[in-house]
């Protein structure tokens, strides 16, 4: 386990690995102890690392102590003389999706509109372990199981940095009372109702107990996702002859089905339905389905059509398009 000077040196190089020396530097700061203790260690490399820092606290507003969370925020980043913007949100609860779906999208909305060249996120090794297995359980592909990456683009001038991946949530608590930190606990975090809490606090410790190492073993385990998905996203660029812009349906026909669905899978995750449609991602059975109404193994000139209820991928003249209904 490292301690807590090696703690400070390990995010120093991961702030050095990620690019992230004398930038624009704004910290999601939830009042938590992981986010605190993130926070204290960048304020601590500011001046020997040039770094422009700031936070940001998004209020939620699901707590009955959400209004405690965000005067705990102001008052220790007053203390710090670090700037801190609390943005206020609005979650629907009678959308579809969950509670925890509703409140990440509106807290990433929110950290999509800093003004800085990165938003530093405090999430950890364990959080890594137990999103692989919470992907895992949900049967998702290989790029959920992928996991959290250490750095991802939220817009074009924004990253996201993770520089807390590599240490143990058992790090950053020894961190935080050697320096005798306050942080806040939130209360749904105890609530097993919600499946990230239930791993945490009823299947990890099992796992814990029979495989010491199941952390590094799923963080492996997702890195050999992430790589797989990378291949199959480079395989589906040589099928269709993607160039960025354009992609070419008659050299799918003759293909096996595996193939066409996994060209479909990566095209339509190039054109971020999720975001530009506002739709939900296709399941797998779907995309099979639309994969046999598309591509044919004999010639024929009628246009071709399959999608969602909003949106309709059309093949006309061998060139796929994605249009809204």
């Amino acid at each position: 386990m490292n301690s807590p000077v090696t703690l400070i040196a390990a995010t120093d190089n991961a702030l050095q690995r990620l690019g992230a020396t004398s930038r624009r530097i704004c910290v999601g700061l939830s009042g938590g102890m992981d986010s605190v203790v993130l926070l204290t260690l960048l304020s601590r490399l500011r001046v020997t690392l040039g770094l422009q820092f700031s936070a940001i606290h998004v209020h939620h507003g699901l707590s009955p102590n959400a209004d405690q969370w965000a005067c705990f925020c102001t008052s220790l980043c007053a203390a710090n003389s670090i700037p801190l913007e609390v943005v206020r949100v609005n979650i629907d609860q009678s959308l579809p999706g969950g509670v925890e779906a509703l409140a990440r999208d509106a807290r990433y909305a929110a950290f999509n509109k800093v003004d800085a060249d990165f938003l530093a996120l405090a999430q950890h090794a364990d959080d890594q372990a137990e999103t692989v297995l919470h992907q895992m359980l949900r049967g998702t592909g290989l790029r959920g199981m992928a996991g959290m990456g250490e750095v991802r683009t939220l817009r074009h001038e924004l990253r996201l940095i993770r520089p807390l991946l590599g240490v143990s949530r058992a790090e950053i608590e020894t961190f935080a009372r050697e320096h005798r930190l306050e942080w806040i606990e939130d209360e749904s975090n105890a609530d097993t109702v919600f499946t990230r809490n239930f791993i945490r606090q009823e299947l990890a410790p099992k796992l814990a107990e029979r495989f010491p190492h199941y952390r590094e073993s799923l963080a492996r385990a997702g890195r050999h996702a992430a790589e797989a998905d990378d291949m199959l996203s480079a395989l589906a660029a040589i099928d269709l002859k993607w160039d960025g812009q354009h992609a070419y349906a008659d050299v799918l026909d003759n293909l096996p089905l595996s193939r066409q669905v996994n060209a479909l899978y990566h095209w339509l995750r190039w054109q971020d339905i999720d975001n530009e449609m506002k739709a939900s991602f296709p399941s797998q059975a779907q995309l099979s389905e639309w994969a046999t109404q598309l591509f044919r193994s004999g010639p024929t000139d009628k246009p071709h059509q399959a999608g969602g209820h909003d949106w309709v991928i059309l093949r006309r003249k061998n060139l796929l398009s994605l249009q809204r209904k």
